[in-house]
């Protein structure tokens, strides 16, 4: 591709990594002892997400998309998830969770067939701005490149995929 854009979007979410074990997996061997699983404590982030498209050929405004193309795409999904919590339907806490967010309407509930890591949160993101290309007509003049989830300042996960437009 020989034109990229990115937009960028911020909200607020909390999320729990129910499957989270230090003690195990890959990298473990690099942890020393007094391990705490912090992530499967319930918790929240300010996540920046970095959409970027991309194009071999421009619109005839001299654009790969517009950004209010790709913020109106984007903005309903922004919205429901902002200040949701994010949990996936197989975390044993799922339901007991949403009894409560429905009994006192203090939180939201976001629910996802995934355990919400910034890993599976960027495929999710990009898997359905793909999908609204597609619906669009868009996707054999517009790709998306890669989705890129910051979690944290200084931790970001990014999903994209390797193929021809």
């Amino acid at each position: 591709m020989r034109w990229y854009i990115t937009k960028v979007f911020k909200f607020e979410a909390g999320h729990r990594v129910w499957k989270q074990n230090l003690t195990h997996g890959r990298g473990s061997q690099f942890t020393k002892g007094g391990i705490k699983n912090k992530c499967v404590n319930l918790h929240g982030h300010s996540y920046k997400l970095e959409v970027t498209l991309g194009s071999d050929v421009l619109t005839e405004q001299e654009m790969v998309m517009d950004f209010y193309h790709v913020k109106s795409a984007l903005g309903d999904l922004i919205e429901e998830i902002d200040h949701s919590f994010i949990i996936d339907k197989q975390d044993p806490m799922h339901d007991e969770l949403k009894k409560v967010a429905e009994k006192y309407g203090a939180f939201k509930i976001f629910s996802v067939d995934f355990c919400p890591t910034a890993e599976a949160l960027a495929k999710f993101f990009y898997d359905f701005l793909e999908a609204k290309l597609k619906e669009a007509g868009l996707l054999r003049e517009v790709s998306v490149v890669s989705i890129v989830l910051w979690e944290t300042p200084t931790s970001k996960a990014e999903y994209r995929k390797e193929r021809d437009l």
